[in-house]
């Protein structure tokens, strides 16, 4: 009787049976490994009766190691039946060249690397315009790239040397009123000009008194009736500052008059008394006979001349004395006379008469005496000033006296002053693209129609913009503001569109934008010089050669079908010929080739067969090629590294790079062809359901996650496309809008507008507790745990995040995530006994929403929600700087393990 009815060991059955259920990531199709052949041929042996006596089973024996090493070849040759039978199936296969030839099956072909696109701003050096030709090379190192990429201009441009770098101003609010209490007013104009020169060469310093002159015609022009006079101000210089065409000037103390936008104003020097202003009030006057006590007459008429007697002497009505000798006062110079007087308005009807009446009137100097007078108590000499015109030249209005006690004279050194309030500016958003430019006629022309680069260095934020405004509109500014063509002018700018900046950006003080007036468009590669292929041979049919160096460029063309062009021209004995993307439908004499790509990057060009496409001629090396090389440049340049060009352009002086590149992107994953194949087999290159638009989306370079959706804002219906790319920024998002904008266009319907958003990485918080067995590495566990829930930030650590519960790969748009979720991925893990969840909640992103987890901070406080809600354009993820961990032994398994 057996020993073995209960407790001896089953030998495992071989070979296995091969069964797996659909929708497996990889599929098993071993029949046996090592352990199993092994035990299968031992139990053969122990069963047959012709071996019975055979029973030492070591490896000593000669026997069994023939046994054991069939079951190691059996091992390897199982090991990679199985390996070749995952690389037959498109969900399965893992290496590129398998990939690749099963989707040739569905006629897709894997996308070759893709060069970018980057826009340069050039500085030139000198004063004479630079042309900078079509293909001008750039060189630059971006981010998280081994090497510099190189780019060309894509068209020649004309760039300007005072455009290179410069600032573009808000325009101001209209003019306002000067108001009481300000201490700052700006000039206008001197001597009746505002040009830049004359501002710049008027001369003012710190303690310069200026005096503000209310405006006199009333007492100057005929008819014009009395009305009360601003009050003069006389003001001390504190600072004078220069912005642009504006003088700036600081007062010491404040204005106590409001008036109007503009006031007259001149620099004055040294002010004077009237003679005899300090004459006893008591007059003894004496007759020769009596002595007669009388008040001294301190009204002098003005409106005529003064006859005299012993006592006073005799003045013409445009005489002023001045109360001290002055031999300095220029002819032709201006005083500005200041007093109370008496007068009858007779412009008016019954005629008014007013008492103290202030006046300040500017006049020119026609004469300059020395003299000796007598006034009352006093006599002395004196200097006189004979004024061009009278005191007050309207006839209507007479001035019966002045009151020489309250004369004042006062020197002016200045040309006529125009003074303004100062400059105000309105903050805030742009409603218009109004900007204005600050420099000569000559200078401005060249912003005509000109492209440019607004840059704001704080945030990286980069707009292009066009300049409106025509040749013919500056000249029309020119002459309606009667600008000279020799001075700096503020000139008006329009842009195609509103500045994305704050008003307060384009400030005249500290401006934070910059504006690049030459910038160049560019895309990725280096042209190669031109090599010789091979030679043609007539006899052979679909002769191939082998494109020297990699990687060849190939560029975006949404027109086409593939988009992927490749910037190659082949030559065959001097005739261009024309590159198709296959011979299907060429005929026997088209001369045509094809441009294909091995599983190693390299590229070759194949002609055709007589048949379907020409043969090459027979020649000796008659197969010429030009090219390009460098794909993949997507990205920032690299921190503290500099743009240079390649070319020779002997002006460049400096190459700014403000924005990333866009566009550019390595050759196709596996992982993307794996969905994006079957899409392109189902849409036969037309966009017709949602699924089109995704795999079409999917197969640009850069793009990692798509979702098309059917949406009707405002009732409009649309398809709206939210796509995630690699570099996460604007500009490749608008990359990827352009090409499928034209994409719908050229080969879809268009019955629908399609809009393309932006894709977000919504970055969670999670704050856990987990336990696990005494026998196992705390660090081995933490590392464990990270990969289950797919955190990124830990590649470098040798940590995948390409399989757990919040990587790329398993995570959708809008998909969010329950607790549970979160407990059952860690709980999954050998060696985790208990998980306990403190907090799982989504990071607020901000105001514009951050793109880099390094910038966000933990919330502040706990969430109380079972789940984390996502917008259907994000998706959640989890980096390792917002986890945090704790890891306990669990003591129970201790104790009971």
């Amino acid at each position: 009787m057996s020993s073995c009815q209960h407790d001896c060991g089953t030998t495992p059955v071989f070979p296995r049976d091969i069964f797996n259920r659909p929708g497996l990531s990889p599929i098993n199709y071993r029949i046996g490994a090592y352990s199993r052949m092994r035990e299968h041929m031992r139990d053969l042996l122990n069963k047959s009766p012709l071996l019975s006596r055979w029973t030492h089973r070591g490896a000593d024996d000669p026997g069994i190691a023939i046994l054991e090493g069939a079951a190691m070849v059996g091992d390897v040759l199982t090991f990679y039946q199985n390996l070749y039978a995952n690389e037959a199936f498109l969900r399965t296969a893992q290496w590129r060249e398998s990939m690749a030839e099963l989707v040739q099956l569905l006629g897709y072909r894997l996308a070759p690397g893709v060069g970018g696109e980057a826009v340069f701003a050039l500085k030139v050096k000198g004063e004479n315009s630079v042309i900078v030709p079509r293909g001008f090379g750039i060189k630059a190192k971006l981010e998280n790239q081994d090497e510099d990429s190189v780019f060309e201009t894509i068209k020649e441009i004309t760039a300007h040397p005072h455009l290179s770098a410069f600032n573009l101003y808000t325009p101001p609010d209209p003019a306002r009123s000067i108001s009481s209490g300000s201490n700052q007013l700006e000039i206008l104009a001197v001597g009746g000009n505002n040009d830049l020169t004359t501002l710049t060469e008027f001369k003012i310093s710190q303690g310069d008194r200026i005096m503000l002159v209310p405006d006199a015609t009333m007492f100057d022009v005929n008819g014009v009736s009395y009305t009360t006079q601003d009050k003069p101000e006389i003001l001390v210089v504190s600072e004078v500052k220069t912005v642009l065409n504006r003088l700036i000037i600081t007062f010491e103390g404040r204005l106590t008059v409001n008036r109007g936008n503009s006031v007259t104003a001149y620099v004055i020097d040294r002010s004077f008394r009237h003679f005899g202003h300090n004459a006893a009030s008591i007059l003894n006057r004496f007759d020769g006979t009596d002595l007669f006590v009388e008040p001294t007459e301190f009204n002098r008429w003005i409106n005529g001349t003064d006859t005299g007697n012993d006592y006073y002497s005799t003045l013409n009505r445009r005489d002023m004395p001045l109360n001290q000798e002055v031999d300095d006062l220029a002819l032709g110079g201006f005083l500005i006379c200041q007093g109370l007087a008496k007068l009858d308005d007779y412009s008016v009807y019954p005629s008014a008469h007013y008492d103290d009446v202030a006046f300040a009137v500017v006049k020119e100097i026609s004469e300059v005496k020395a003299d000796t007078l007598k006034w009352s108590s006093i006599e002395g000499p004196t200097t006189i000033v004979r004024l061009k015109n009278r005191l007050m030249r309207n006839n209507d209005i007479w001035p019966e006296n002045m009151d020489i006690r309250k004369a004042l004279f006062h020197e002016v050194v200045s040309p006529k002053l125009t003074l303004g309030a100062l400059t105000e500016w309105t903050d805030g958003p742009f409603s218009d693209g109004d900007l204005q430019f600050f420099g000569t006629y000559d200078k401005v022309k060249k912003l005509a129609q000109r492209d440019l680069l607004l840059v704001d260095s704080r945030n990286k934020m980069v707009q292009r913009v066009k300049v409106n405004t025509t040749l013919d509109e500056l000249g029309s500014e020119l002459t309606a503001n009667a600008f000279d063509e020799k001075n700096k002018w503020m000139w008006n700018i329009a842009l195609e569109q509103e500045p994305q900046f704050l008003r307060e950006d384009f400030g005249q003080q500290d401006p934070e934008i910059i504006v690049y007036g030459n910038p160049v468009d560019t895309d990725q590669g280096k042209t190669e010089k031109k090599v010789v292929l091979g030679s043609g041979d007539n006899r052979k049919t679909f002769q191939t050669f082998l494109i020297p160096k990699t990687p060849l460029t190939y560029l975006l063309d949404e027109s086409q079908t593939p988009a992927q062009v490749p910037e190659l021209r082949i030559y065959v004995e001097s005739i261009l010929w024309r590159k198709v993307d296959s011979f299907f439908n060429s005929t026997p004499d088209d001369p045509v080739y094809v441009v294909r790509e091995d599983s190693d990057g390299s590229s070759y060009v194949q002609f055709g067969d007589g048949k379907t496409g020409m043969r090459l001629p027979s020649g000796k090396n008659n197969v010429v090629a030009v090219f390009r090389t460098g794909i993949g440049a997507a990205g920032p340049l690299e921190a503290e590294a500099k743009p240079k060009g390649v070319g020779k352009l002997k002006e460049l002086e400096d190459v700014f790079m403000p924005a990333p590149a866009v566009g550019g992107g390595e050759a196709e994953s596996e992982d993307i062809a794996r969905s994006a194949a079957p899409g392109k087999l189902q849409s036969l290159d037309r966009l017709v359901g949602l699924a089109d638009y995704e795999a079409e989306a999917l197969a640009l370079p850069g793009v990692i996650k798509v979702r098309a959706d059917w949406a009707a804002p405002d009732g409009v219906p649309q398809v709206q496309i939210i796509v995630l790319t690699e570099t996460g920024t604007t500009a490749a998002v608008t990359k990827v809008r352009a090409t499928m904008l034209t994409y719908n266009r050229c080969r879809g319907a268009a019955r629908f507008p399609v809009t393309v958003l932006q894709g977000l990485l919504q970055y969670i918080y999670l704050n856990m507790r987990v336990g696990y067995e005494a026998s196992r590495r705390e660090a081995d566990m933490k590392d464990a745990v990270k990969e289950a829930l797919g955190l990124v930030g830990e590649e470098g650590n040798g940590i995948a995040n390409d399989q757990g519960l919040f990587s790329l790969k398993s995570r959708r748009f809008g998909q969010g995530a329950h607790i549970s979720q979160i407990m059952a991925a860690v709980q999954q893990v050998d060696g985790v006994t208990w998980v306990e969840i403190e907090d799982a909640q989504a990071i607020d992103l901000g105001t514009p929403p951050k793109t880099d987890p390094t910038e966000l901070l933990k919330p502040s406080t706990a969430s109380t929600d079972d789940a984390i809600g996502c917008l259907p354009t994000r998706i959640l993820t989890a980096h390792s700087l917002h986890l945090d961990l704790s890891l306990t032994i669990d003591e129970t398994k201790r104790e009971c393990g």
